[in-house]
């Protein structure tokens, strides 16, 4: 009789294998076998809805180290399989026209907030936090229009793009350690810029990890051009919405995330734009 255990969304049987319910990445791993990369794990049997992979056991190791080796595992996946690839010449006009009108709409959402706000008489505590912070959400904005537009100038005549294969779901829990490294969960994986992967990994784990420590890894192990660097920067400097809960607790903690956030990144990309001013 089989010994069935389920973990999150996969059931883990006899401690010998792992069923989970996937897309069929046959391709991706014959790719990634192509391209010499070997940091997978590829299923044992495969029907119309799930896989069975081997199980394999994941060694417990402080969240910084994974981190560490995570953004190691990262760097050889982008390396291995990073191209040039002939793009339209709109690509990068799109890449902008979407940012643009994004924060726009952050904008625009969060000035409506503050204007409900001030219509009150007792501001809630989480509304409190809002309203002394919300001047910091306008340089915010300002920075990423300018910096979106500066980095357009530089890119709107370029007819080729580096792309690779993104994993597209990073998070520290998908990736096991045993034997090597093993990066899980490749549902999501796309061909695009390196910066998709470090803005999804950033944007799980900011709270996490040594974000400050795994960038300059990722850069010394796969260098990105002026202009890659200033799309992710924008990309992670990006906030989120905080939409209003019944509980005010809640409220409060997602008002100071946001905060957190902010600051937290801008702390993170300053030096860069820093190095920037005095070349």
């Amino acid at each position: 009789m089989n010994k069935i255990r389920k973990l999150g969304n996969v059931s883990i049987i006899n401690e010998e294998r792992v069923r989970k319910k996937d897309k069929d990445n046959k391709e991706i791993f014959e790719y990634l076998e192509s391209r010499d990369f070997h940091n997978y794990l590829n299923p044992l049997e495969r029907n119309e809805e799930e896989s069975i992979y081997p199980y394999i056991k994941d060694i417990t190791i402080d969240k910084y180290q994974k981190g560490e080796d995570m953004i190691k595992t990262v760097s050889l996946l982008h390396n291995k399989t990073s191209y040039n690839k002939e793009i339209n010449s709109t690509k990068y006009k799109k890449i902008h026209d979407n940012i643009i009108g994004h924060v726009n709409y952050l904008d625009k959402y969060y000035y409506e907030m503050l204007d409900q706000i001030e219509l009150e008489e007792f501001p809630s505590p989480s509304d409190t936090i809002f309203l002394r912070s919300y001047s910091k959400l306008l340089s915010l904005f300002d920075f990423l229009k300018q910096e979106t537009d500066r980095w357009y100038e530089g890119v709107k005549n370029k007819t080729k793009q580096r792309v690779v294969l993104n994993h597209g779901n990073l998070e520290l829990d998908h990736m096991l350690k045993n034997d090597k490294d093993y990066l899980i969960s490749w549902d999501k994986s796309t061909f695009d810029s390196p910066i998709l992967d470090i803005t999804n990994l950033y944007h799980k784990e900011w709270q996490n990890l040594d974000f400050e420590y795994l960038l300059k890894s990722y850069f010394e192990r796969c260098s990105l051009s002026d202009d890659e660097k200033k799309l992710l920067f924008i990309n992670i400097a990006i906030p989120n919405i905080v939409k209003k809960d019944k509980d005010e607790m809640i409220n409060v903690n997602a008002m100071r995330s946001l905060f957190d956030y902010i600051y937290k990144t801008e702390a993170l990309i300053r030096p860069y734009y820093s190095e920037e001013k005095k070349e």
